[in-house]
C-alpha cells in the first residue's frame, strides 16, 4: 500500500468508528437447521470447510461425517483450506468419522444406538464447555445404505433430536448448528424432490435450503467468464435506473455468498441495491446517509456512515480488508452518483482515486455503480479512467463494454 494512503488511514484512526465483525458462514444461527444439495460439480469442500473453520473459531464442538469413498480425501481437503486436522482431532475439537463407520459399526444401522451415542456425545461437548453442537453430516447419495434413503430419514426425523414437544432433545436445540449436505447428483428430479420433501417435514425449527452451485457463478456468466477469472477485478457499472440493473447487482452478491466469500455493500437506506438485498443475513451494509456526521451500528449487520466523510468511508474499508486480510471479498459500492451530488466530481475522483489503491493488493473483487441518467458524459468519462473493466444495464440487459485483466 503506498505510503500516502497509510499516513491518509493512519490520520482517520483518531475519529470515531467501529469494529467489523467477521460474518457467519452460510449464515446460519443456533439452533437452525439447514439442509444443503450439491453435485460434483459443487467445490462442497471449500463450504465444509468455511464452516468447520467457524466452529473452531468461535469455539464449537464439530462433528463432521463424510462418504466412505472420500475417506482418504476429507483431511487432505481440510488442509488445503487451512485447517490443522491433527490439532483439532488430538484436542478433542473436530469429529470425524465416514458414514459407515459411524452408523453401521457392525454392519447394520441401529437407530437407537446410534441416537442414544450422539445425544451423549452432545450432552457431553455442553459439559465441555462448548459454545455450540456444531454438526455437518455429507449423506451423499445414501449409498451406505444402499440407497435407502427413508432409513435415514426415519432417524434423523426422530423427536428425540429436539421437534417441538419432545422432551429430552429440547434441552440441546440452541445449542445445535445442524447442516446435512445431499448429493443429487444422478439422481432423477423425482427421487430428489422426494428426499427434500422428507428432510422438510416435521422438524422443529423449520429447515433452510441451500444449493451449494446454484448461484457459484451467477455474476461470472453474465461477464463470460468464470468465478476464479473474476476474482480481483474492479468494475464501473454505467446503469439506467429504469432498468432492473439490481438483478446483476444481486448476482454479485449471491456468486459471493456462494462461494463463500465476505459480501459488503456500500449504499443508501433507500436504495434499489438494499432492498434487493435485505434478506441476504450474511450481507454486511454500510448505509450512506447526508444526515448523520460519525460512523453508528444500527444493527446486526448495518452501519451507518456519513456520505461527505470520505476520510470515514476509507476507513470503514480498511478494516474489512484487516478483518479478512486472507480471503476474497466481494465489494459492491452504489453511491458515487450521490457521492458526486454530496462532494462533487473532484473530490469523488480523488476517493475513488485512494479507494481503488486501497484494493490494488487485496483480493477484492468490486462493483462500482454510476447513474448515468444523473450526470453528463464527460462524468461518467472521467471515472473511466480509474476503473478498466466497464459493464453498461440497459434494456434490461448486462453488457460489458471493456474487458481488462483481474491484476490491475
Amino acid at each position: 500500500m503506498p505510503s500516502f494512503i497509510k499516513n491518509f488511514l493512519r490520520r482517520t484512526r483518531k475519529q470515531p468508528s467501529f469494529r467489523v465483525e467477521a460474518g457467519s458462514v452460510l449464515s446460519m444461527r443456533e439452533g437452525e437447521v439447514a439442509v444443503a444439495t450439491y453435485t460434483s460439480a459443487a467445490d462442497k469442500m471449500k463450504i465444509f470447510s468455511a464452516f468447520i473453520r467457524e466452529g473452531i473459531e468461535r469455539g464449537d464442538w464439530i462433528f463432521y461425517l463424510y462418504p466412505d469413498e472420500e475417506r482418504e480425501i476429507v483431511r487432505v481437503k481440510l488442509k488445503e483450506h487451512g485447517i490443522n486436522v491433527e490439532k483439532y482431532e488430538k484436542n478433542g475439537t473436530l469429529f470425524l468419522k465416514s458414514l459407515t463407520e459411524y452408523y453401521l459399526p457392525e454392519g447394520k444401522f441401529d437407530k437407537e444406538k446410534v441416537i442414544k451415542r450422539e445425544l451423549d456425545e452432545r450432552a457431553e461437548a455442553k459439559r465441555k464447555g462448548y459454545k455450540h453442537f456444531r454438526e455437518l453430516v455429507d449423506v451423499g447419495n445414501f449409498s451406505f445404505l444402499n440407497g435407502q434413503w427413508q432409513t435415514f430419514i426415519d432417524y434423523w426425523d426422530d423427536p428425540r433430536w429436539g421437534s417441538k414437544g419432545a422432551g429430552v432433545g429440547v434441552l440441546y436445540e440452541p445449542f445445535m448448528i445442524e447442516l446435512t449436505a445431499v448429493n443429487v447428483g444422478g439422481m432423477s428430479d423425482a427421487q430428489a424432490s422426494d428426499i427434500l420433501k422428507a428432510l422438510g417435514g416435521g422438524k422443529s425449527p423449520p429447515i433452510r435450503f441451500i444449493d451449494l452451485l446454484e448461484h457459484a457463478e451467477a455474476f461470472s456468466e453474465r461477464v463470460n467468464t468464470t468465478h476464479e477469472k473474476l476474482l480481483g477485478r474492479k468494475f464501473l457499472l454505467e446503469f439506467d435506473p429504469t432498468s432492473t440493473y439490481e438483478r446483476a447487482v444481486e448476482d454479485f452478491a449471491n456468486e459471493a455468498l456462494a462461494n463463500v466469500e465476505p459480501m459488503f455493500v456500500f449504499t443508501s437506506r433507500t436504495s434499489a441495491v438494499r432492498t434487493c438485498l435485505a434478506q441476504q443475513r450474511t450481507v454486511k451494509f454500510f448505509l450512506m446517509s447526508v444526515s448523520t456526521s460519525t460512523s453508528e451500528s444500527i444493527s446486526e449487520n448495518e452501519i451507518l456512515l456519513p456520505t461527505n466523510n470520505t476520510a470515514l468511508i476509507l476507513d470503514s474499508l480498511s478494516k474489512v480488508l484487516e478483518t479478512y486480510v486472507e480471503k476474497n471479498v466481494f465489494l459492491i459500492f452504489d453511491n458515487l452518483s450521490e457521492l458526486i451530488g454530496s462532494i462533487g466530481l473532484d473530490r469523488t475522483y480523488s476517493f475513488l482515486h485512494y479507494m481503488l489503491d486501497i484494493l490494488s493488493s487485496a483480493s477484492v473483487t468490486a462493483l462500482f455503480l454510476l447513474n448515468t441518467s444523473a450526470h453528463e458524459p464527460q462524468v461518467a468519462s472521467c471515472l473511466k479512467e480509474l476503473l478498466r473493466n466497464q459493464l453498461m444495464y440497459s434494456g434490461n440487459q448486462l453488457k460489458v463494454v471493456k474487458s481488462s485483466s483481474p491484476k490491475f
